[in-house]
This record gives C-alpha cells, structure tokens and sequence, in this order.
C-alpha cells in the first residue's frame, strides 16, 4: 500500500474538482504518516511479528521495540497536528479529521479489524468474520482517503463544489471500500504465490500464523476473481467523472494488477 492513501486523496480530489485542489498535499503527508505508523506497528513481535518491511529490516528490528512503538505513536500525533491545519474551510476540516479518525479506530476502523484478525489466527475462517478483518484494517484507510479527499476538494472548489452532495460522497466511499477490500485479497494471494524477495517482506506469513484470509476460504484463483469483480464495481461508480477519473480508474487496476 505504499502511498496508495495519499495517491487516492489526491486522485479523488481531482476527479471532484476538475483540478488538483491547492494544499491538498498536506492532507496527503498526514495520511501516509497514519499508514506508516500502522505499518511500524503491525510489524512489532506482539502483533504481525515481522523482519522485513519493503525489502529492509522492519522498525523494530533496526531500532528496537520501544523505539519503533514512539515512533509509531510519534506519527499519528503528528498526523492529527498536520490535519489540523490544512487548508479548507474550518467545516470540512473536522468533516475529514472525523472521517479519518473513524476509519484508524476501533468500530469498522484499523485498530478494531486488527484485534479481530489477531482473535481470528487459528480459527476456522468464515465470510463474516474475514471481511470485517479486510474492510477495516485494511480498506478503512484507504476509503477515508477517498472520500476525505473529495471532502477537500468540494471545499476548496467554489466553481465545481463535486462532491458536496451524500450521492457524491456514497459513490467515492463505494469505491474505497471496492478498491481496499481488492488490495487486501491480492495482498493474501501474493503471501502464498510471491517470495520475500519479491513481495519485500517475509512470504508465507498468514499460513504459519494460520491467519482467515480469502484463498484460505475460497483458494487462489476465485480469490482473485473476486478482486476484478470489486475492481470493476469501483470503476462502474466513477463513471459520472468521466476522464477526469482517470487516476482513480488506474489506481484501481494497480492494486490488482500486483497479482500478475
């Protein structure tokens, strides 16, 4: 997911405003240091317990547990601090610190879909369980950087307010959600099909841990059937943005594209 958050704030806002909307970077730093702190954190031995992050050795394991822990939580103070001064009507900006903040917490947020995947390792996998553990730890951040996202750029655009309106909104949330939920699923075939050279971390994690993943349920190739399926259903709601989604459409393909 490396910069995929800021990548989707920035292309949403975009496809919402016709151009991309000044200052709209800021919001992108603040959500890539949400994303890396989870990261440094999902790495420690008490939670994913893992030695390689990006083809280097995880914070931890550079720097020590007690390090990496304050660095993590250095980062998501940091990126509340940044939030709060960017640069859109003072409405939008509690709009999108909400929706942020909702996404990286408990209830269908990252901490809670990360609890539930750690109660989960060495349990007979079930649908329900295994796409509440996808949409949010995974899917959550990726979504509200969609939809904060447009969320900026309906404040900063007086000429095209985009997406103003809850259809607009619901259309952007749908396809976070389709485009997260696809990552993660390509996420679990890559653990079983890609090495820890290729994939930059160690492979074939989730089966040792015996993790509910999606080819643990339903194998390899319908796994990946479903993540073109939730791909072309994230596409099928931008088609009102026309070109001007065009980032967003091809974000959409990268994720998925990894598979192959």
């Amino acid at each position: 997911m490396i910069a995929a958050a800021s990548n989707a704030s920035s292309a949403s806002s975009s496809a919402a405003a016709g151009a991309l909307p000044r200052g709209i970077e800021d919001l992108g730093a603040a959500l890539e240091m949400l994303h890396t702190y989870s990261l440094i954190h999902d790495d420690l031995p008490a939670l994913d317990n893992d030695d390689l992050r990006r083809g280097r050795p995880t914070c931890h394991k550079a720097f020590g547990e007690a390090t990496a822990i304050l660095a993590g939580d250095a980062l998501q103070t940091q990126a509340y601090e940044v939030l709060a001064q960017i640069a859109c009507p003072t409405e939008s900006r509690v709009a999108i610190i909400r929706e942020i903040a909702h996404a990286t917490g408990t209830i269908e947020g990252m901490i809670g879909g990360q609890v539930v995947d750690l109660e989960a390792e060495h349990k007979k996998p079930d649908l329900t369980t295994l796409e509440y553990i996808h949409r949010s730890k995974t899917a959550a951040l990726i979504t509200a950087s969609v939809v904060s996202g447009g969320l900026y750029a309906g404040a900063t655009s007086r000429m095209n307010p985009g997406p103003g309106t809850a259809s607009d909104l619901n259309r952007l949330r749908t396809y976070g959600q389709s485009i997260g939920l696809a990552f993660q699923i390509v996420d679990d075939v890559l653990d079983l099909t890609q090495t820890s050279e290729q994939l930059g971390k160690t492979a074939g994690k989730d089966t040792a841990a015996e993790k509910t993943t999606y080819p643990a349920l339903f194998g390899i190739e319908e796994s990946i059937r479903r993540a073109d399926a939730l791909v072309a259903q994230a596409g099928a709601e931008l088609n009102e943005y026309g070109a001007a989604a065009s980032t967003l459409i091809e974000l959409a393909h990268y994720l998925a594209d990894r598979k192959k």
